[in-house]
């Protein structure tokens, strides 16, 4: 987000001077931006492989590292907002912003059909080499120069130097990631505040009611807000260290848009609404200089005219307040994720419909969730769908708030999209659907963890598990999670491959949906008169067992667990849960033996997947199983 050129425009007026002392407020999300930018410069110098991406951990670690080094320097971190509930107008740069990285995924995909570039290690099949290597690279938190983007030293099968591809997606659990390390730190995690609006509507809040400070961001909005008499903006790119090694302090440029009015020559009876004027006419024409803009602004004052001040009204309904949610809703969503909050608080009462900017195919009656964008393959099914039924839970426990919008027939979500209107449709379940799939759930987290001898490999089974039903259920072609296992025991896995790639999004998406399941019912058993069903609720021993997200499988920790997983045990577990589909049974059997190829498809069923692929609407089943999660939760309307 942000006005394009803003910044160019202004630079010269901002003062380039040392940052010794007073009070900062950091804008959350681009804190974790410019982190992983820097963990990038130190884990990517010679590839952009995915398998090289930083690890969370080392993201954490960086990132209260880098906050650690701006008070050693004598700054003082008075708070961190990250926004946990952004405005529906908001919403189509958010979809335009989805339809890139989409289409972005597809070219890497098209740039590396084959596999994609091997990690700066060499061996991407050796578990734990590169792993520790990302994990320990300890990154330059005040780096000299600056890291150009979209060109890399890359090596492309069959090629060498320096060539310029296009990039995977950053890290999709990114943000959430960085506030569980903040939190868990005794110094900022009571600094850290999520917020039911955008987090710098807040910052900029916070320096006006404080008398001053500066705000840390990347986004250029911050110099529109009205940021009181004393309020300064100074953006992460423009940190520098200056000194040497036995005398050093922290220099920026930093921007006071009141002084700024003054050097444009715009008089103090102006602001703040002088410097607000000067955005907005570089937002209309960013050909205009600084004092162009400036000039216009003091024309403007003295003739006004009726359109452009409509123009101007539209422009400013994006800064004027940060509020969007009660002050209930803000003390009770804490601690939950970013994007799990927003959908926690879109049910709530008291906040503002979607139906203004809905798409295609929504009506009032749906909220929607912007899913974090995974590295997955382009060409298949996103690697949310064989999750589902586990957020179409967490979406049911919602409706069971008193207060919460009984009108909500659906959940909108969206994940790769080629358009605006190719997001997913996730029905409302009955209460009894719910009540089975969590005894389906419960009753396969128990047979793993009675087989298994290691708990993470619960989870990971668990997604092998849906991804196996889910195609069971489409009645054609093969699971993803079998064929990688027979790849691993033939030994001719490549987790450079799309294949492997895919199905770590998929047990990704499975953590990450569990997780979020867990944070919704702590939510809802912490909300007064709530009642949910009680099976659900017995599902809370078992998600508090869930691993933190610095400990999500990488593509290294993935090949290590799934090399246990062809143990006799573990594919054990899965023949007893799918004893009466035997052409799942023969490729489930299949995996065990590396010297015996699996002939043919599994054969054609009358079941049919129900909640659609994100491209197409959802289907009814045709065949009711009432084991099956997929015909439980999928297109069931509501009945209590």
């Amino acid at each position: 987000m942000g006005i394009p050129s803003l910044k160019r425009h202004l630079e010269p007026y901002a003062a380039r001077e040392a940052l010794e002392s007073g009070d900062v407020v950091v804008d959350g999300p681009a804190l974790a931006y410019h982190i992983l930018n820097l963990c990038l410069r130190a884990v990517q110098k010679q590839s952009r492989s995915p398998l090289d991406q930083p690890s969370y951990e080392l993201l954490g670690t960086t990132a209260i590292a880098w906050l650690e080094r701006v008070q050693i320097y004598g700054l003082s971190v008075s708070a961190i907002y990250f926004d946990s509930y952004l405005p529906s107008n908001k919403r189509p740069e958010r979809i335009q912003r989805l339809i890139k990285l989409s289409r972005d995924l597809v070219k890497f995909h098209s740039a590396f059909s084959a596999g994609v570039p091997r990690p700066r290690n060499g061996d991407r099949n050796k578990p734990g080499h590169a792993t520790d290597a990302i994990t320990s690279q300890a990154a330059d938190l005040f780096p000299t120069s600056s890291w150009p983007t979209g060109t890399n030293n890359t090596q492309a099968a069959g090629g060498h130097g320096r060539t310029t591809h296009p990039a995977p997606p950053p890290p999709p659990f990114l943000v959430p990631a960085i506030i569980d390390a903040l939190r868990a730190s005794s110094t900022f995690g009571p600094l850290v505040r999520t917020v039911p609006g955008e987090a710098d509507g807040f910052c900029a809040r916070h320096v006006c009611k404080h008398g001053g400070g500066i705000i840390f961001t990347s986004d250029t909005d911050l110099l529109v807000h009205d940021l009181g008499g004393g309020g300064s903006v100074v953006f992460f790119g423009d940190i520098e260290l200056d000194g040497d090694a036995t005398s050093s302090r922290l220099v920026a440029r930093v921007y006071r848009p009141e002084e700024i009015c003054r050097r444009l020559g715009m008089t103090m009876g102006m602001q703040p609404r002088g410097f607000s004027r000067l955005a907005f006419e570089v937002s209309r024409d960013s050909f205009l200089t600084a004092k162009q803009a400036a000039a216009k602004v003091r024309k403007g004052e003295s003739e006004e005219d009726d359109k452009e001040e409509k123009e101007y009204a539209k422009f400013m309904e994006q800064y004027l307040s940060p509020e969007v949610a009660p002050e209930l809703a803000e003390k009770m969503s804490g601690t939950l994720d970013p994007r799990v909050s927003e959908i926690v608080l879109a049910v709530l009462p008291g906040i503002e419909s979607n139906s203004d900017t809905a798409l295609e195919g929504e009506d009032a009656a749906e909220v929607t969730m912007f899913l974090p964008f995974l590295l997955d393959c382009p060409t298949r099914t996103s690697a949310w769908q064989a999750s589902t039924p586990i957020r179409q839970l967490a979406y049911r426990m919602l409706r069971s708030i008193p207060g919460a919008r009984r009108e909500m027939s659906a959940v909108f979500e969206m994940r790769r999209l080629q358009t605006a209107s190719s997001g997913l449709r996730v029905e409302m379940t009955r209460t009894q659907d719910a009540e089975d799939f969590a005894e389906l759930l419960l009753t396969v987290l128990s047979e793993f963890e009675e087989r298994l001898d290691k708990r993470d490999r619960v989870w990971v089974m668990l997604a092998i598990y849906l991804d196996i039903l889910m195609t069971s259920q489409r009645g054609r072609g093969r699971p993803i999670s079998l064929d990688v296992l027979s790849q691993l025991t033939k030994g001719t896995l490549d987790s450079g491959s799309w294949d492997f790639l895919h199905l770590l999004a998929e047990v990704q998406a499975t953590h990450y949906s569990l997780r979020m399941l867990c944070q919704v019912m702590g939510f809802v058993a912490r909300h007064p008169g709530t009642t949910g069903p009680p099976r659900v609720s017995q599902l809370t021993a078992w998600l508090s067992r869930l691993p933190p997200l610095s400990e999500y499988p990488t593509p290294m920790t993935l090949l290590e667990m799934l090399g246990g997983l062809r143990e006799p045990a573990s594919l054990g577990c899965l023949e007893s849960l799918f004893a009466e589909d035997e052409d799942m049974i023969r490729l489930i059997k299949a995996v065990g033996k590396p010297n015996k190829r699996t002939q043919g498809e599994p054969k054609k069923k009358k079941l049919k997947m129900s909640p659609g692929d994100g491209n197409h609407p959802a289907s009814q089943p045709s065949v009711k199983t009432p084991t099956n999660a997929f015909e439980l939760l999928a297109g069931c309307e509501e009945g209590g």
